[in-house]
């Protein structure tokens, strides 16, 4: 059971972590690898080129997953693949995440992590990457604080997923009774000049780093 009580609830939360990550980071690695074109040439039978590219990504974030791994990955890629592909029009804030669902998702995840030098957080990356709307990265950190007492598999993903979609829904209620938005991602992203837009799974994303790894607080009034 979930015991984080510091998830994201709010539109000006979402709102604060987006512009104070891109004070942090920068977008110009992670926009490319985030187009539909490159999520199909991983989905549709990755070649080694676009795994490469993949990893050069995933390692910029820390993790050092040797590139003579990249076959062992594009084949567990593969394996996901007939599990990702009936998720590709899903998003966190609109799919309910039934059972079924959360089946396959774990199923996708599993798939991935096994895969050799690949493990628990690089998987929930590379699904991010190819599903940006739905999947929600993790680290050890940011499972902790959500499932201290669960293991690092798909199921525990999956259920982590589910949390995360409660606070999807939490965010986009907040975006219209409060200020008329329908599309918070969306508003936020024409204002950070993010093009083509980012989800809200990765705004959530982007909250849970700043406020678990980097222990940063929003200003007081942003929480519900």
């Amino acid at each position: 059971m979930s015991n984080y009580v510091s998830g994201p609830t709010t539109f000006e939360q979402i709102r604060w972590a987006a512009t104070t990550f891109r004070g942090q980071s920068d977008d110009a690695d992670y926009i490319p690898l985030g187009a539909a074109e490159f999520r199909r040439t991983l989905l549709d039978g990755p070649e080694a080129a676009s795994v490469e590219r993949l990893l050069r990504f995933v390692n910029r974030w820390g993790f050092r997953i040797s590139y003579a791994k990249a076959p062992g990955i594009a084949a567990a890629i593969a394996q996901a693949a007939p599990h990702l592909r009936p998720l590709a029009a899903s998003a966190l804030e609109f799919d309910d995440l039934r059972c079924a669902t959360l089946d396959i998702i774990e199923r996708a995840y599993d798939s991935i992590a096994e895969a050799n030098g690949v493990g628990p957080a690089a998987a929930s990356l590379i699904l991010s990457l190819l599903n940006p709307a739905l999947f929600v990265m993790w680290n050890d950190a940011i499972r902790g604080a959500y499932f201290p007492k669960d293991p690092p598999n798909g199921a525990t993903y999956a259920q982590f997923l589910t949390v995360m979609r409660m606070a999807a829904l939490s965010v986009a209620n907040d975006a219209r009774a409060q200020y008329g938005v329908d599309d918070p991602a969306g508003q936020i992203s024409d204002a950070l000049g993010l093009n083509p837009p980012f989800s809200l799974a990765k705004f959530i994303d982007e909250y849970n780093w700043l406020t678990v790894e980097r222990g940063m607080e929003c200003p007081a009034g942003m929480a519900a």
